[in-house]
Order: structure tokens, then C-alpha cells, then sequence
């Protein structure tokens, strides 16, 4: 095989797996193939790597495809890896216990927020967030916060290369509202989402710093409405910013 036959098909795995991620359901070669636009046999014969490696399972009664086992392996890896959930968890389940809140750890990842570790309050709704879950930066409080504190063409650059669509009747979509939200955010040192991602839910976070200074995730508490009131919004942000300052200093952060 060529080299530049290689490339497209280690291309096409990785595309394979991705949508398969993404979806959350099983899918046939026929869907994958309409969606990645890619023959259906050669769909098929990558499928059956993956699944001889372990990465993809198929499913003996309907015969579609969805992620295998051995992506846990990697994810764990990763996970276990990534230096600002280590340092974060031992904060996570501080704020948690202090607030009642669910605690949460997010990250920036092409273009959306990612969640990379979550703590349950003891007290607080239960909301189906797996970790490794994508959310729009604009309608969650966590990557308002990323938002609001990175270099502004950086930011004002993300925010014109995303489509601003509504996730709830509160979620701001218009770019020069987002814009005056990031200064709110900016000026009172951390963000606020106001059932924007998910209606009942209100959530507030703050910047996390690494070692050269430049934002490295955010942190957060979230819960119902009735739970995290927005007059608590003030307090809540200062548990926050207390573990942040912390969370920052132990990414070698000095301020």
C-alpha cells in the first residue's frame, strides 16, 4: 500500500471513530458511509480491523457498529494523563462538599468545552454529563468563563467560526450580546449559565491558569435553579475563585 493510501486510511479510522463517538448510537455501514462519504466496502473492511483490535463492536442481532472496549483503555490513558484533572479532583470534591453542588472541570477542546471530571453534590439534581462530553462554549457557563478571559482576538475568532444555536430559549445567540456577556463575565471575574444549556440548571464558573499564565480549563458548581439561586451566584463564584487560585498554583501559576 502507499504511503499517502495509508495516511487516508489511518484518515477514515479515525473519522469512523469519531463519528461513532459523537453519535451515541449504533450506526450501519451504509449510514457511515453516506456520512463520511467514503465507499461502502471500504467502510467496511476498516470496520473489521476495528473490531478485530477491539475498538469497534458489532452488534450480532441488528449488525451495526458502536465504540468497542478497548477506546476505554485509551480514554482512561488520556484521562489519567491530562495533568489539570490530577491536580483538580481533591479541589472538585472540596467544593462540592462545601456548596452541595455538583462540581465540575472543563476544558477547551476544538472549539467546544469538554468535561474531564465531575463530582457529584451530595445535594444536587443529578444531571447526565459523562466525562469526555463536548458542550457549545457560548451556552455553558464553563466556556464563558474560558471565553471571557482569553486574548480577545483569540476569542472574538472562536466565536466567529462557531454557529451560535440555541440549546434552550435562554441561550445567547446573537454574536453581540455573547460579546457584552463575555464583558459581564470579565469585569465580575466569572460567568453565569442561566438555564442556557440545559432549562432548570444554573451554573457558575470561573478561569483556571497554567503555568505561564495563559487560561487552562475552568471550574464550576452546577445544579437546579432552586438549588443554585442567582443571588447565590456572588458566594458560589468565591468558593470557586479560592479553589481556582489553588488549582492554578499547582499548575506552576504564579500570580
Amino acid at each position: 500500500m502507499a504511503k499517502s493510501d495509508s495516511i487516508k486510511t489511518v484518515k477514515r479510522s479515525i473519522d469512523i471513530l469519531n463519528v461513532l463517538a459523537e453519535d451515541g448510537h449504533q450506526l450501519g455501514v451504509i449510514e457511515l458511509s453516506k456520512r463520511l462519504k467514503t465507499s461502502q466496502s471500504t467502510v467496511y473492511r476498516i470496520l473489521s480491523t476495528l473490531v478485530a483490535e477491539g475498538y469497534v463492536a458489532q452488534d450480532a442481532r441488528t449488525e451495526k457498529y458502536g465504540l468497542g472496549l478497548q477506546g476505554i483503555i485509551l480514554a482512561g490513558a488520556a484521562l489519567n494523563q491530562l495533568e489539570i484533572r490530577k491536580q483538580a479532583i481533591s479541589l472538585l470534591e472540596r467544593i462540592s462538599s462545601a456548596t452541595g453542588c455538583n462540581a465540575n472541570l472543563g476544558i477547551f477542546h476544538r472549539g467546544e468545552v469538554m468535561y474531564v471530571a465531575r463530582i457529584d453534590g451530595p445535594k444536587s439534581a443529578r444531571m447526565y454529563t459523562p466525562i469526555g462530553r463536548r458542550a457549545p462554549v457560548h451556552a455553558t457557563a464553563l466556556g464563558k468563563a474560558i471565553l471571557a478571559f482569553l486574548p480577545a482576538e483569540e476569542a472574538d475568532a472562536i466565536i466567529r467560526s462557531r454557529e451560535l444555536a440555541a440549546c434552550t430559549p435562554h441561550t445567547i445567540t446573537d454574536p453581540s450580546a455573547l460579546a457584552e456577556e463575555l464583558r459581564r463575565t470579565r469585569d465580575r471575574g466569572y460567568a453565569v449559565d442561566q438555564e442556557e444549556f440545559i432549562l432548570g440548571i444554573r451554573c457558575v464558573a470561573v478561569p483556571v491558569r497554567g503555568h505561564s499564565g495563559t487560561i487552562a480549563g475552568a471550574m464550576s458548581v452546577s445544579g437546579s435553579v432552586f438549588q443554585v439561586r442567582a443571588e447565590d451566584a456572588e458566594h458560589l463564584a468565591g468558593v470557586l475563585q479560592d479553589a481556582a487560585y489553588e488549582l492554578s498554583g499547582r499548575l506552576g501559576y504564579i500570580a
